[in-house]
């Protein structure tokens, strides 16, 4: 995230490192923020901010120089040097043009962790985002589905929809030299090769970077895909492509789900996290398994080549997961208006023909969650316990703006 810091022209920036410094070092450490000390005649930046931190007082009119139109905004003032009365000043004449701001105020602490539960989601986490929709969902995803137009007004995420003919005629024409070269670089990668032939693995290869070269030509920053249609037309999977993307940057979703695509997408941006797409496959009144046929490798200790589980074609991933922290998450309804999150460590790799090929056993029983108040079919699973962050965001801001209905547990 980017912080611009304001201050008069009766200040330098080395005023400003010195007087907030233990802040500035709080908000690089802890919230991974860029900091750029601004003041009266110094070159403008050209990126819009996350927030914008008011130091002294006298720059409001500089914030007018630098407001590029786009809102919300967020204010940092913690009362010293007179910010705070700058920061109102500001705000009253953000409310006169309609633009939607706030100001964070108080104790370091509480500037940290106001920053940390997001800044908004609608200014900072997601707007901006372009997402493809290679398909229409799968169609057993009967309840997976997201208001388009509504994702747009309320989270400036951009979905575009990509013909599966496009994809199709460009596996087609990836040269064979460069699906070599994936499929020779995974092999040496993984652990062992069950099913899939070497041919297998070069089809795979082909359809990972035909998907690739489509986000680049629409610059997607995500994608989910009716992977099953592939798995007809072309006798191969996308497992290993979406797990090849997620690691790359390019949050990679299966079967059209746009509501655990949205799950994946928001604890990419605000844990920084890969996660792994799975289905609830096993409950027990002390553990839950989940599963899938594709997995981030960046989150794997160990990776095995195998087919598809439901069709037993193409390339799937069995990934083998450090038994360690993980938190599940869900993010859904409609309108974004429900979401999950629980704690639990891994206490089993385990491994059954019977469910898709990663597999993972949780100490956490969500047969009450599940199975009577379930928020759809997928859920995401990210390493290392980050419930409380994802739930301060959703209380603290998609709350405020949803009325969400929320639903949370941690398992310590």
């Amino acid at each position: 995230m980017k912080i611009n810091i304001l201050r008069s022209s009766f200040q330098t920036d080395e005023f400003v490192w010195k007087e907030y410094g233990e802040l500035i070092e709080r908000l690089q450490n802890e919230c991974r923020a860029e900091i750029t000390v601004i003041g009266d005649g110094a070159p403008l930046p050209q990126a819009v901010p996350d927030a914008v931190m008011i130091a002294t007082g006298g720059v409001e009119n500089l914030f007018k120089t630098l407001f590029k139109g786009d809102g919300p905004v967020t204010l940092i003032a913690d009362g010293r040097n007179n910010s705070l009365a700058a920061a109102l000043e500001i705000l009253t004449w953000l409310e006169g043009r309609g633009v939607e701001g706030k100001i964070l105020h108080g104790t370091n602490e509480e500037i940290v962790n106001g920053i940390k539960g997001g800044v908004t989601i609608q200014g900072t986490e997601l707007s901006g985002t372009r997402i493809g929709l290679f398909g229409e969902p799968s169609d057993w995803l009967i309840a997976s589905g997201v208001d388009r137009d509504y994702l747009m007004e309320h989270f400036g995420v951009e979905s575009r929809d990509i013909d599966l003919q496009r994809l199709i005629e460009g596996i087609k024409a990836v040269p064979e030299a460069e699906a070599k070269k994936v499929a020779q670089d995974i092999l040496k990668r993984a652990q062992g090769v069950k099913e899939p032939s070497y041919a297998d693995m070069e089809e795979a290869a082909r359809a990972y970077l035909a998907i690739k070269k489509i986000c680049e030509e629409e610059r997607l920053d995500a994608l989910t895909i009716r992977c099953f249609d592939i798995v007809k037309i072309c006798g191969t999977t996308s497992c290993l492509a979406l797990a090849l993307l997620n690691d790359e940057g390019i949050v990679a979703g299966c079967e059209g789900d746009m509501q655990t695509l949205m799950s994946m997408l928001l604890v990419k941006r605000l844990c920084g996290a890969e996660a792994f797409m799975a289905n609830p496959s096993q409950l027990t009144e002390t553990t839950s398994m989940l599963a899938h046929c594709t997995i981030p490798l960046k989150m794997c200790d160990g990776l095995v080549i195998r087919s598809h589980f439901e069709s037993g074609i193409g390339v799937a991933i069995q990934g083998m997961l450090p038994l360690t922290d993980y938190t599940l998450f869900k993010w859904g309804g409609p309108k974004l208006d429900r979401y999950f999150v629980a704690e639990a460590k891994a206490v089993e790799m385990p491994y059954s023909d019977h469910f898709c090929r990663t597999q993972i056993t949780l100490d956490v029983d969500l047969r009450p969650y599940l199975l009577q108040h379930s928020i759809g079919n997928h859920h995401v699973i990210i390493k290392g316990r980050h419930g409380e962050e994802i739930k301060r965001f959703m209380d603290c801001h998609v709350a405020s703006l949803l009325a969400m209905t929320t639903t949370s547990a941690k398992q310590s």
